[in-house]
């Protein structure tokens, strides 16, 4: 059944992306992006579509961000946006967003396209002066549009992920909405069948570059005690939060430790929940309460995979985590030719102090060099032994992994 699932999730995102015209050179990248997936290599358009879309990058002059009050978890949200190689492309060259931008100002695409422009000029060379750019507008913008960041309180850099892709994902998407109400008629027992009216649902919703990067798919899954059926529900995921006392709980039920590394996580995502007296469900299939199993299986890897690591307060805070640059996810990611394999791109780090509200640094990765960045507001500088500094020095709140197969 994999076999044949994972056939028609590649047929529907390839028939997807040849339904619009890609004559226009500057045509949206999310047609590239699912045939890249569907794993098509013959087809000369999108290969050549992502070379152009490759060539285009220009090399990061690392500028830093300045500080506007309180704005270092902003900051540091935007420098690991800022080195996605197709988001930053997409903002610059994609005619699209460059006409969605221009005709609403009051966007947060708008905004993006100016800061991608301050970011990546494309005049730079080595006399270039500039070393930060003032973010002024970009605050602004997102504190009209959601008072959560409104005046100079702390925020929380995963408030601003979710704003972002959230945003954007609207603002940008060309589908329209439809409410389906599929589920209520179909058998949900039937695995195949529900996963194809979801991808097919998903796909004619979901078109813009922030689906097309950002969006994966899971599943869950219930199993009735009274009559074993397997009840699968699907859903879109663009960020995995995992709180890492519980997954600490999970794994050293036996013995002490506060060390826990990455692939614990996934684990402790993947547990069997039960749901029994007064959190039973009601089956409709055998028509009474029951107990029941649940749990939860990652589908699809998005391109780029977003992990919040929730540390919680007080001991809580002092779990250690221990991660890779290299994620291989082949053992979590059902449909496996969609790619499981992940390379590290982005951290967010977060020093708590209860006084001061804590501070977030960004380190992100040189597309082009491959070389690790610290971006510490408007001070930027490299670094020599990226995995010491992280493991030993900081603490990592949010990663950004891209796929790399």
């Amino acid at each position: 059944m994999e076999n044949d699932i994972n056939n028609n999730l590649n047929k529907i995102a390839f028939n997807n992306a040849h339904q619009d015209s890609m004559t226009n050179k500057e045509n949206s990248i999310n047609e590239d992006i699912l045939c890249n997936n569907c794993n098509n290599i013959e087809d000369k358009k999108c290969q050549n579509n992502l070379q152009e879309i490759k060539c285009n990058f220009i090399y990061p002059p690392k500028i830093g961000l300045q500080n506007i009050g309180a704005t270092c978890y902003m900051n540091s949200t935007l420098q690991c946006f800022c080195h996605i190689e197709k988001f930053v492309n997409y903002f610059k060259y994609n005619q699209y967003a460059i006409s969605m931008a221009k005709d609403n100002k009051n966007s947060l695409t708008s905004s993006f396209k100016l800061l991608i422009e301050k970011l990546w000029p494309n005049n730079y060379n080595e006399s270039y002066s500039q070393k930060y750019y003032t973010p002024e507008e970009f605050k602004n913008k997102i504190s009209k549009m959601n008072p959560l960041f409104e005046g100079i309180a702390a925020n929380d850099a995963k408030d601003l992920v979710n704003f972002i892709i959230m945003t954007l994902h609207e603002e940008l998407n060309k589908a329209k909405r439809n409410n389906h109400n599929d589920n209520n008629i179909l058998d949900q027992r039937n695995q195949q069948l529900v996963f194809n009216n979801f991808a097919k649902n998903f796909i004619s919703e979901n078109q813009s570059i922030i689906s097309d990067l950002f969006y994966g798919i899971n599943c869950n899954i219930t199993q009735c005690s009274n009559c074993n059926s397997n009840i699968y529900n699907y859903q879109i995921y663009f960020i995995l939060v995992f709180p890492l006392e519980e997954v600490r709980k999970f794994k050293t039920s036996n013995f002490i430790s506060n060390s826990v590394n990455i692939y614990d996580c996934f684990d402790y995502d993947r547990k069997v929940n039960l749901l029994y007296g007064e959190n039973s469900m009601y089956c409709n299939y055998c028509k009474q309460n029951s107990d029941c199993k649940m749990h939860t299986c990652l589908t699809t890897g998005p391109e780029i995979l977003i992990l919040l690591l929730n540390r919680g307060k007080g001991i809580e805070f002092n779990v250690k985590i221990n991660f890779m640059e290299d994620l291989d996810l082949s053992n979590y990611i059902q449909y496996k030719n969609t790619g499981v394999k992940y390379k590290l791109i982005g951290v967010i780090t977060h020093m708590d102090d209860n006084e001061m509200g804590g501070h977030f640094i960004a380190y992100c990765k040189d597309p082009i060099s491959q070389s690790w960045n610290k971006y510490n507001d408007t001070i930027v500088s490299e670094v020599q032994n990226f995995q010491n500094e992280i493991v030993n020095f900081a603490m990592p709140y949010i990663l950004f992994y891209q796929k790399s197969s």
